[in-house]
């Protein structure tokens, strides 16, 4: 996440073409919304007791466990041509490519925006549940349930785009580190919907080729 935040410097500069990562978590993390208190956020004790780091991110939003998953991230300057220059509009357009990935890997996932008005998020209420137990604009779903949480940062010049692909789902461990976590009724995993295991770089070629696809462009490594 410090490279995302590096990038995102490189791409307010203009020294950077747009840019899309992949990584994962070893030993697991917590990160924490940039606003967040993390004496309410996350439970640091059970984190220390299981061996799970605590970070914080420069997005915004809620506390979210990473283990097993795929964190992508997408970074650009905000005169890129890919991308609208409003957020609502590039969550849509970078929903696109993470769709076009989880059904290539057999995935009946759709987007879902958001039922509440449009606007910021309320303040107080929810604010330090999980992220994956709280709705967002253009969220990512099969069967109705969370599978890729994101976040979203602008600073003038550039925007950053991070988020979670869930290859697997803990609930249990989620609500031990986080408040509020543990949303079984409403996040899935690819394995969990598929019945099998999914290597990490198996959904990493999905997702490439679904942003190929989607967005009409030429990765370069």
């Amino acid at each position: 996440m410090a490279e995302d935040e590096r990038l995102l410097d490189e791409a307010a500069r203009g020294a950077v073409l747009p840019v899309l990562r992949f990584y994962g978590w070893a030993p697991p993390a917590v990160s924490l919304g940039r606003f967040q208190d993390e004496a309410r956020a996350v439970h640091a004790g059970a984190c220390r007791e299981r061996g799970i780091d605590i970070v914080r991110r420069i997005t915004g939003g809620r506390a979210v466990l990473h283990d097993r998953e795929l964190t992508y991230s997408v970074i650009a300057p905000a005169g890129s041509r890919l991308f609208p220059n409003d957020v609502l509009g590039t969550y849509r357009m970078i929903a696109g490519g993470l769709l076009a990935g989880l059904r290539d890997l057999g995935l009946d996932a759709g987007m879902a925006a958001r039922p509440e008005k449009r606007g910021a998020a309320p303040k107080g209420e929810g604010r330090d549940a999980a992220c994956f137990a709280s709705p967002s604009w253009y969220e990512i779903v099969v069967r109705g349930r969370k599978i890729v949480g994101s976040a979203q940062r602008r600073v003038p010049g550039a925007f950053l785009q991070h988020g979670s692909i869930l290859i697997d789902y803990d609930p249990a461990l989620e609500a031990a580190v986080i408040p509020g976590g543990g949303a079984a009724q409403s996040v899935t995993s690819i394995r969990q919907e598929l019945g099998r295991d999914v290597p990490l770089e198996s959904v990493k070629k999905a997702v490439l080729g679904g942003f190929r696809s989607a967005l009409g462009i030429v990765l370069v490594a």
